[in-house]
């Protein structure tokens, strides 16, 4: 029972549809566009949250000393030395925030419910709203910032709204008139990749132009996307414990050692991946491509995890709370991962 309901709550905080109109009344005529608001002149802000680092925390964005996090409520959080201390960042927003990136010259972004875009000029220090659609009842669940000005977020119902300078304005694409939900992109190699709903996975080789869907392992939903490397090859977190790697055509099925479902995770700087999930799962590849179970025993939905520059791993999720280990280091179970 328990289990289940992990399961739905994992798949409403992941998810959040908000609306019963079907996908064609939902997208249909719709070409947003977004533009700055001075910060006094937007409807809803975050709130000071003395107890915030028990909250939900969705995704991180790490690049050198600095740590972005972001969650529920519109909370955004903020390290200047890897992770050691945080300070809450006020944000234009009280939506849940889903995913957020660090680009170049100080630019972050985060997005989120109510197709919710803030951006940062200051590497996440002070965030503008410069997106927002309430109407459209959507949600936006993974982002990327391209080389140049291009920003690329995907969300729920086929969702792939594009920036083409730097967020000032946005048009809206639609990918897939089946309407799956689309939860992760990511840069590989070669292009990118979209995974989400239905099995589905897409490719593009021209940055966005175009899109071409791919064969899948598995008709359930994926979660997170993780290019492995040159070569290609992707790893595949999604519900009930699947876990694929591999490309079109060449797919393995990797034991994740439980049903749990698996949401986020990302490669290290020594080429291991970490990998997380629901009731606290945490699993390793190593360089090699072996795999290695450190959950720490701890049922707690965990959504993200990414490396730190002293070589240690941040695991962001359920009841907030930052988790460090190292790799080969087992997890205790209270939190402290040293």
């Amino acid at each position: 029972m328990r289990s289940r309901l992990l399961v739905f709550i994992a798949a409403l905080l992941m998810i959040l549809v908000c609306s019963g109109l079907p996908f064609s009344d939902r997208i249909e005529g719709r070409t947003s566009i977004g533009v700055s608001q001075d910060p006094e002149n937007v409807p809803d802000r975050s709130h000071p949250a003395p107890k915030g680092a028990k909250a939900l925390f969705i995704a991180a964005a790490v690049r050198d000393d600095l740590v972005l996090l972001v969650g529920e409520r519109g909370l955004i959080f903020r390290s200047t030395d890897a992770g050691k201390n945080f300070q809450q960042i006020e944000a234009p927003t009280r939506r849940m925030l889903c995913s957020v990136v660090l680009g170049e010259d100080g630019l972050a972004y985060a997005v989120g419910h109510d197709k919710t875009v803030l951006r940062s000029r200051d590497s996440g220090l002070n965030w503008e709203l410069v997106h927002r659609d309430p109407e459209a009842d959507l949600a936006l669940f993974s982002v990327i910032a391209l080389d140049g000005a291009k920003v690329i977020a995907v969300g729920s119902f086929g969702t792939v709204l594009i920036s083409e300078d730097g967020g000032q304005q946005w048009r809206l694409e639609v990918i897939s008139e089946d309407g799956p939900h689309l939860y992760a992109i990511q840069q590989t190699g070669s292009g990118l990749v979209i995974v989400g709903e239905f099995g589905s996975i897409f490719h593009s080789q021209d940055a966005a132009a175009s899109w071409e869907a791919a064969d899948s392992p598995y008709q359930g939903t994926f979660f997170h996307v993780i290019p492995l490397d040159v070569s290609g090859d992707l790893l595949l977190l999604g519900l009930r414990g699947n876990l694929w790697e591999g490309n079109s055509g060449d797919w393995k099925r990797v034991d994740a050692g439980s049903e749990a479902s698996l949401f986020g995770g990302s490669t290290l700087a020594g080429g291991e991946v970490v990998v997380v999930g629901d009731e606290g799962r945490v699993l390793i590849r190593s360089a090699d491509g072996q795999w290695q179970d450190q959950s720490p025993g701890e049922r707690r939905l965990l959504s993200s995890a990414v490396g730190l520059p002293d070589g240690s791993i941040l695991v962001v999720g359920e009841k907030g709370y930052r988790i460090q280990l190292r790799p080969g280091e087992k997890l205790e179970a209270d939190g402290e991962g040293r």
